[in-house]
């Protein structure tokens, strides 16, 4: 292998293996609470529960809902894309994203919907 070859495998293993660092440690951000959130100058993750109807369709696709979390706090979440489909239903909620504006800006939502597979009581 020649010294240019080295140089260049290096480099782009050197990239991989920032990236996956990243990749890691974004995936292992702990929920937030609200209060936290509007602190922080970075995406985090908060965990929660939508308020039964607080959602409210907006311009461009876009829609917001209000949402409680763990600790008891509320914020108003606006999304830009479709509504998740059982989120009024949802164990709980999952908003990744960062406050902007006065309200949470949702870049993610992930909805936990009761499971169809637990044993029948």
């Amino acid at each position: 292998m020649k010294r240019y070859d080295k140089l260049v495998l290096l480099l782009l293993l050197a990239v991989f293996a920032v990236g996956g660092y990243r990749t890691i440690i974004s995936a292992m951000t702990p929920y937030v609470s609200f209060a936290y959130a509007e602190q922080a100058a970075k995406s985090v993750q908060v965990k929660g529960y939508p308020i039964e109807g607080s959602i409210m369709l907006l311009e461009d696709e876009a829609f917001s809902f209000i949402m409680e979390d763990l600790e008891g706090g509320n914020a108003t979440i606006y999304h830009k894309g479709t509504i998740p489909q059982n989120l009024m239903e949802a164990e709980s909620v999952v908003v990744v994203g960062r406050f902007e504006d006065g309200g949470f800006v949702a870049q993610n939502i992930l909805v936990k919907c009761p499971s169809k597979y637990q044993a029948q009581q």
